[in-house]
């Protein structure tokens, strides 16, 4: 049997997997400074956890470096850390203030407002007022739901007894009949004998629909699938939320409501009117992957390859590609005050795009009379110009329309997966195209490859949490035609992410490096078995893809995004090990295999974890080690001549603050390689440390700026090791998959705090404040709870290699102090003293790097 894997950082893990562990961090984990956000009833700040940080520099061992080790330091060097959707999980899942307090922070300044309606509907659901179907008689909103909707009751008959509901709940039941009043009409109109088969809103009315994460509950749902089965999220095509607090009081009984055939008409005239515009072409980023396939020069500048516009998927979309709103009407503001109800919406719109396989999620907001549409993508969140539905019918009717005509891929869903028609609540016959796509030595493939997906319970499709960032999506393959003939018929799972385009060491360019380089080096060539076996990747633009952002005219995204799928094997989570013997395996062969592309390729993982430790099985039934995600991978060599003053991060105040969310720590300068100082540059967002803070080093969970470097990765394998034994509860048939227990301290948003734990369980020194003669010994009680079959690990392993890492906590220290007298001697000038600093910092690092090996540390593996 073979186990759908948790196969990349910031996906769910399998049902059981505790929700306090933050494999969530798909969001990137960079942002403004401001991190407190306001409650939906009181606007009052409220200030947000520290989340866990990613990025570092990442640098070779000491030879004979041209420069200094370390970075040249700045005083302004520090950055504050942002929240993440990882720190707003709880044991219990997400809770719903936590989750709208992030969204608040998160979207208040990547947010368009006042987009024009009929820009907004053409972009966003491909749909203009030339699509309505004309009738002479018009469309008419429901008079009867409209006087119920405006005096906020409605009455219900139920054959026995007609109950009368008041409130927003009565306005919801009344809403959804003019809805549906209107979706008939259409039908209607269009000649369509099966109206079940396009869209239909639901009330959801005290309905929870089934989703992976928190447990929201929007007023509507649409979509075919709303009154078939199960709510989900993952088939809506869109969402609705409703407010409504006043009673409209200037409604006469004989008001009607009606879409004549001019206002249509004139609806189409002024559509007709708008003005074009020319829209530049993001440029994809340097890619090795499909460049040449060689480890770049640190020494020289990088380029930024850029390819022509190729026309997006979807065809309506050309139709009117350079269409954009009109001159004057549009408020480009990108930082706004987002009031309680916009945030509501936002939670959904945040929800909706974490489930399925999507590009973008939209939905509309009711306030009152007063409708707004809302678009959010991987970049960013866009909101159109309010409407008012009575006064302008029109408008409804058009919105409608677009929904109700609406196919998956107008409404959100992967141009790239393409569904049967009767596939409506299910991915049964689905199957994922993927044109033009590069094999393992780069090349690119002419033909269009085709993938069967094969979601099952036991193959589950995995969404990463979260609207903004990379939106990793995991799908369970089968290969087909020419794929299969390529690839042959192993199970497969596609990797779908937005990726920045400012990253050039791409996961798949840095595996095609590391699996050539390992193949023509005789010793490393035994641990091409346990690297990721990439098949193909491929990489489109936003516009190739269809993506409504690349014609909507708005500014540059916060960080712009390029579109990559990668087909790899299927591999086999870490919990699924099924004896001590085979985790041993496990962990050997990752680590050796680690050792060797750090010594061949020249390339440093850094972001060490539980769930980028995998396995198979070969014909024998053996275990075999596999080391996955390489996304955050960095070359050990990159930037290591660069000086600091040729940095082109921005620089930041330096805070003092003792709070959490005023946490700093050291700009990373290793994710990018140096760019050309001549050409004008826009402002990128500050990088970070690289890192999971269970697993992360002392050295970096420390806020003195230090480059990554070889032995942090060999003390996140211990921090694996550690943890692993202590929390990991095996499974209880060979059908079933283990899980793992919550392990307090080492799992907190404040890294300050999760670098604290470890050096008290380093130094065996019990938490403040425990009565030491009411507890046992600390390291002790760390593994109290470690399953009988695996303490033989901790005498035989664990503490060999605990005696060794206890020194770390004096190094942290030194390096710290030291740093801070670095620091010192810039400020004052003296560049002798400054010199003298530097050689101390050195040699503390070099000892350092010679202490802790490779073979110091499979040494004490036995």
């Amino acid at each position: 049997m073979v186990f759908f894997p948790r196969y990349w950082e910031g996906l769910r893990y399998p049902p059981g997997y505790l929700a306090t562990h933050d494999v969530d961090f798909d969001v990137d984990f960079e942002m403004s400074e401001t991190s407190s956000c306001e409650d939906e009833v009181a606007d009052n700040p409220v200030p947000l956890p520290d989340a866990f940080r990613r990025r570092a520099r990442s640098e070779p061992k000491r030879r004979k470096p041209l420069v200094s080790l370390e970075p040249r330091l700045n005083a302004t060097a520090p950055t504050p850390i942002e929240p993440c959707l990882g720190a707003v999980k709880r044991e219990k899942g997400y809770k719903d203030r936590a989750v709208k307090e992030f969204l608040r922070a998160q979207f208040q300044d990547k947010t368009d407002v006042d987009y024009p309606v009929l820009d907004f509907v053409f972009h966003v659901f491909k749909f203009n007022p030339e699509d309505i179907p004309l009738v002479e008689d018009g469309y008419e909103l429901d008079g009867e739901n409209c006087q119920w909707y405006a005096k906020k009751w409605y009455k219900r008959d139920d054959h026995v007894d007609g109950q009368t509901v008041r409130g927003e709940r009565a306005c919801c039941i009344a809403f959804e009949n003019i809805m549906h009043g209107l979706c008939c009409q259409l039908s209607a109109a269009s000649g369509s004998d099966t109206p079940s088969s396009q869209g239909v809103f639901k009330f959801l009315h005290d309905t929870t629909p089934i989703g992976n994460f928190a447990r929201f509950k929007p007023d509507f749902a649409y979509g075919p699938d709303v009154e078939l089965r199960d709510h989900t999220w993952a088939f809506w095509g869109a969402y609705g939320e409703l407010k409504k607090k006043h009673v409209t009081l200037d409604m006469e009984p004989t008001t009607r409501f009606i879409v004549t055939k001019e206002k249509i008409q004139k609806l189409r005239d002024e559509w007709k009117s708008r003005q074009p515009m020319e829209r530049k072409e993001m440029p994809l980023s340097c890619n090795p992957a499909t460049e040449a396939q060689i480890e770049p020069d640190p020494t020289m500048p990088s380029s930024t390859r850029k390819r022509k516009p190729v026309a997006p998927l979807e065809s309506s979309t050309v139709k009117r590609a350079k269409t954009s709103p009109s001159p004057g009407s549009w408020d480009r503001t990108r930082t706004v005050k987002l009031t309680a109800n916009h945030v509501q919406s936002a939670k959904y719109a945040n929800e909706l795009l974490s489930h399925g396989i999507r590009n973008y999620a939209a939905g509309f907001l009711v306030e009152e009379t007063s409708i707004t549409l809302w678009y959010a993508d991987r970049m960013g969140l866009s909101k159109s110009q309010s409407f008012d539905f009575f006064k302008n019918p029109e408008l409804f009717l058009l919105v409608l329309a677009a929904l109700h005509f609406g196919s998956r891929h107008k409404l959100g869903i992967n141009p790239l997966i393409e569904y049967p028609p009767d596939a409506l609540q299910t991915h049964d016959g689905a199957i994922l195209k993927l044109p033009h796509a590069r094999d393992i030595s780069g090349k690119k493939l002419d033909e269009t490859l085709t993938f069967q997906l094969r979601v099952s319970e036991e193959h589950p499709l995995s969404v990463a949490y979260g609207a903004l960032g990379r939106g990793t999506t995991v799908i369970p393959i089968k290969a087909e035609g020419r794929a299969e003939e390529l690839f042959g018929s192993d199970d497969l799972v596609a990797k779908l992410a937005w990726q920045p385009l400012n990253r050039c060491n791409t996961e798949d360019g840095l595996i095609r490096v590391i699996r050539k380089k390992l193949s023509e080096h005789d010793e490393g060539r035994l641990c091409l078995k346990n690297i990721t076996d990439l098949k193909c990747s491929l990489d489109m633009s936003d516009a190739e893809l269809g993506l409504p952002r690349a014609f909507m005219g708005l500014p540059e995204p916060y960080e712009p995004r390029l579109f990559r799928a990668l087909i790899v094997k299927e591999y086999i989570p870490l919990e699924h090990a099924r004896s001590p013997e085979e985790f041993k395996i496990i962990f050997i062969d990752v680590v050796k295999a680690h050792h060797w592309v750090y010594e061949v390729a020249h390339i440093i993982h850094r972001d060490l974890s539980i769930s980028n430790v995998m396995f198979h099985r070969n014909l024998a039934g053996e275990v075999v080690g596999v080391l996955s995600d390489w996304d955050l991978s960095s070359f050990r060599d990159a930037l290591l001549v660069l000086d600091e003053s040729e940095s082109d991060t921005p620089e930041l105040e330096e805070t003092t603050s003792n709070e959490p969310s005023k946490v700093t720590h050291p700009i990373d300068h290793s994710a990018e390689e140096p760019v050309k100082k001549e050409k004008p540059k826009s402002p990128r967002k500050p990088r970070y440390r690289t890192g999971t803070g269970p697993f992360m080093a002392l050295d970096l969970l420390n806020a003195v700026p230090i480059t990554h470097r070889y032995r942090h990765d060999l003390e996140s394998f211990f921090y694996l090791l550690c943890y692993f034994c202590a929390t990991f509860k095996p499974p209880k048939s060979p059908r079933s998959t283990g899980s793992f227990r919550f392990l307090s301290g080492w799992e907190q948003e404040d890294l300050r705090k999760v670098g604290l734990a470890k050096k008290q369980f380093l130094d065996n020194a019990l938490p403040e404040g425990v009565d030491p003669k009411s507890t046992e010994n600390p390291f002790d009680l760390f593994f109290s709870q470690t399953h009988k079959a695996y303490r033989p690990l901790i005498s035989r392993w664990i503490r060999p290699l605990w005696r060794k890492f206890r020194e770390m906590p004096k190094i942290t220290q030194e390096l710290s102090s030291t740093h801070g007298l670095l620091r010192m001697e810039q400020q004052i000038g003296d560049i002798e003293e400054e010199k003298t600093v530097r050689r101390k910092l050195d040699k503390i690092i070099s000892d350092a790097d010679e202490e802790f090996t490779f073979e110091s540390f499979i040494a004490r593996l036995g």
